[in-house]
């Protein structure tokens, strides 16, 4: 089973650097991976649910991540604390990021990485939370840091900035530090 997952996820980003997201038809992520059609139906819903639960493959990669990095960095919970190891994963997977992110064949795409960078940032925001702070801000918070960290991703891919996931990520952080601190001043208010 894990090998049947494995072959239609690598099939998916292979097909998706070659055609991009919105033109693969499920038959030829079928005929890229060597899985019959019960087969796929049997694991996913369609080819949405695919990308969705490869991108929470993604998301647990970058749980760990952090949890593993924490110690020595000291961030465990810090809402940032995934940033880097997400920097360093773009950066080593610029050709996938490049054909799907920012760009209108990755709609799809993007509203899942955005939903995963929400969800990571929203944890982080939870675990540092010792105030017990008004869901709506942590919400708004997680939003506006999600839009940042894709905006931020796009421009580095789109120009081919030639900046390291180390310095991306400690500007990145010096940028958003603030933003986070005016959520912490609204919580009080």
């Amino acid at each position: 089973m894990r090998r049947t997952h494995e072959a239609l996820r690598n099939a998916l980003l292979d097909l998706m650097l070659q055609h991009g997201y919105e033109a693969l038809s499920v038959q030829d992520i079928l005929d890229r991976a060597a899985v019959g059609r019960a087969t796929f139906y049997f694991h996913y819903r369609n080819k949405e649910d695919l990308l969705r639960r490869s991108l929470d493959e993604l998301r647990k990669h970058l749980s760990e991540q952090w949890k593993s990095t924490s110690g020595s960095r000291g961030e465990s919970s810090a809402p940032l604390g995934f940033s880097l190891a997400f920097f360093r994963h773009v950066d080593g997977h610029r050709k996938l990021y490049r054909a799907v992110v920012g760009r209108e064949s990755g709609v799809i795409v993007d509203r899942q990485m955005r939903r995963l960078l929400v969800g990571l940032v929203a944890e982080g925001i939870a675990a540092s939370d010792r105030g017990g702070r008004n869901p709506i801000w942590a919400e708004m918070a997680s939003q506006y840091v999600a839009g940042a960290m894709m905006s931020i991703v796009t421009w580095w891919l789109d120009r081919n900035i030639k900046l390291s996931p180390e310095d991306i990520d400690a500007v990145f952080r010096e940028m958003t530090g603030p933003a986070l601190q005016a959520m912490q001043r609204f919580q009080k208010d």
